[in-house]
């Protein structure tokens, strides 16, 4: 697993490995203001979020939950390390008077799944409970997740309720719902073939089971798995061009939310690699574009 991340962070730079255009020194210089507090602690380690107040807007606020992206082996809250079109949308959604939190979890291969499942539904069952700390409104509550973390971020949104085995017997009585998904370039069907020996040598640590396989632990990990009526809205960002998560991936997650009776909205990126890193030419849209469609879906469905 450590072979088979490193080599994903070397040879694709991934926003929270460390490494790569996403983590520059002024990123990390012009980062708001925020609080760190833990919000869980499981299997010995106290997981903890950093949660930004925007300076303008009517409390309670909103909230965007930014679920980091890295293999599920990788990455952290710091929002230097995020993602680019990650850390445009929190600057434009600070500036519209949404609240953010970045959460940390527990990273794989020590800890395997389902301990990111588990701790990301503590976060935002923590968050519910503290709303009135943090000025927040738990009826207004949206999650971003790139790659990984947008895996967990469907995943937690459409489990909501369900699954019990994957809530830690903390503030219990909170809801685990989304009013909105933004998934960026997520794996939707981890039993699906198709994946690169790449995907396969990062997601069998994680998952204890080979992609593409019909393993029981796939099919519960994977978001298409929880697809029904009444889903909150999703908007799926995903590159044409994607050699780590398939474009398929995207198309098939928007397909089970459809026919289920769900909204689901896909944004193809063309010359987009995994991230969005361009390949081929200029991606399309571009990176002011998808910031545009992303904040305007979290502003409509946080209404």
């Amino acid at each position: 697993m450590r072979r088979g991340a490193a080599m994903l962070c070397a040879a694709l730079a991934l926003g929270g490995c460390g490494s790569g255009p996403a983590a520059t020194s002024a990123a990390a210089t012009s980062a708001p203001a925020h609080a760190t507090a833990t919000y869980c602690t499981d299997g010995g380690t106290a997981e903890t979020l950093d949660v930004y107040e925007p300076s303008r807007g009517t409390a309670p606020h909103p909230l965007l939950l930014v679920i980091h992206g890295g293999s599920w082996a990788f990455g952290s809250s710091a929002l230097a390390g995020q993602n680019p079109l990650a850390r445009m949308t929190v600057t434009a959604m600070l500036s519209r008077g949404f609240a953010v939190a970045s959460i940390n979890y527990r990273l794989a291969p020590a800890n395997p799944w389902p301990a990111q499942i588990i701790d990301v539904r503590c976060a935002v069952r923590y968050l519910r409970a503290t709303a009135a700390r943090w000025n927040l409104d738990p009826q207004r509550f949206t999650a971003l997740g790139t790659s990984a973390g947008a895996q967990l971020a469907s995943l937690a949104a459409l489990s909501a309720g369900a699954e019990p085995q994957w809530d830690n017997g903390l503030y219990t009585g909170e809801s685990g719902g989304f009013a909105a998904v933004v998934d960026g370039w997520g794996p939707a069907d981890l039993t699906a073939p198709g994946w690169s020996a790449l995907a396969a040598a990062i997601a069998e640590p994680v998952f204890r089971a080979a992609v593409g396989s019909d393993s029981q632990a796939l099919r519960d990990a994977s978001p298409v798995t929880w697809a029904h009526a009444g889903a909150p809205p999703f908007l799926i960002i995903q590159g044409s061009r994607d050699t780590l998560v398939p474009a398929q991936q995207s198309a098939e997650l928007q397909a089970r939310l459809t026919s289920a009776g769900a909204v689901a909205t896909l944004i193809p990126v063309a010359n987009a690699e995994h991230e969005l890193r361009p390949v081929g030419g200029a991606i399309s849209p571009g990176l002011d574009v998808l910031t545009t469609r992303v904040v305007d879906f979290l502003q409509s469905a946080a209404r």
